[in-house]
């Protein structure tokens, strides 16, 4: 009933082309580093067939690589770490989804609402993420408790919040340090997103049905739309402005390569 969750990956090489990176023999870290950064700068985080087009979201591998590979698309948690999550496996790691929540600008526990990535290389393990629409970490982060690391200039942190959930915090720009997401080892089923996703990308009181939520990482920065605000940021100078409703179109194809 479920295989389309479990399938593998259609063109793992038509994928790989998608991110401009080449097969590798040695399956590294750094070459899964360098895999999540290109991912990071080349698939767009996006809920635009969500809050625009009020369309269904499917989680079987096939349509998410039709969505995203083949349409040129992006997608939200549910749908890039899912087809990441099978890339990675199709290629030869050890990786699996596990339940998190996002917890940057919140005083309070939100539900677990995100679909994070453990891969596990070398007798460790490692936390990856490609469908955030905020900081993530530019490459996969050792699940230890007070490990740091810096990836292409950026400092983030791993912490054990108590005997199940893990922290990932960052050093913000002013030098302090910010909680973005908590997740838990345990491995998860495909299937156990179902219901997540169903929420996410159908109920009111979702904040993907509300708004649209669009970024994408480039070299020098991001470039970000949050409602009806567009951001780009540059070698750490942020330009904003109010995006009128007739270039909405002409902004996602330009700067985030996007055309509906």
């Amino acid at each position: 009933m479920y295989e389309g969750l479990y399938a593998p990956i259609p063109d793992v090489d038509a994928y790989l082309q998608r991110l401009a990176v080449g097969r590798e023999e040695v399956l590294d870290k750094s070459y899964l580093d360098a895999l999540i950064y290109a991912h990071q700068c080349r698939v767009v985080f996006e809920n635009l067939d969500v809050c625009r087009m009020h369309k269904p979201i499917s989680l079987n591998i096939g349509d998410i690589f039709r969505k995203v590979i083949t349409g040129g698309r992006g997608g939200y948690c549910f749908e890039l770490n899912a087809l990441f999550t099978q890339l990675l496996k199709d290629l030869g790691y050890a990786a699996y989804p596990c339940m998190s929540r996002i917890v940057r600008g919140r005083d309070f526990i939100p539900p677990v609402l995100h679909r994070g990535i453990i891969v596990s290389l070398e007798d460790e393990m490692y936390f990856c993420d490609v469908g955030y629409g905020g900081p993530m970490p530019p490459g996969a982060v050792l699940i230890e408790d007070g490990h740091s690391a810096e990836l292409r200039g950026e400092h983030f942190h791993m912490r054990r919040r108590d005997g199940y959930w893990w922290t990932v915090s960052r050093t913000t720009s002013s030098g302090e340090r910010e909680d973005v997401l908590e997740f838990y080892t345990m491995p998860q089923e495909n299937v156990d997103f179902i219901t997540l996703n169903e929420y996410c990308s159908r109920n009111e009181a979702s904040v993907f049905t509300q708004r649209c939520y669009i970024n994408v990482r480039t070299p020098s920065g991001s470039k970000s739309i949050l409602g009806d605000t567009f951001t780009c940021v540059e070698h750490g100078d942020t330009l904003q402005r109010v995006i009128r409703d007739d270039e909405f179109d002409q902004i996602l194809e330009c700067h985030f390569g996007i055309i509906i």
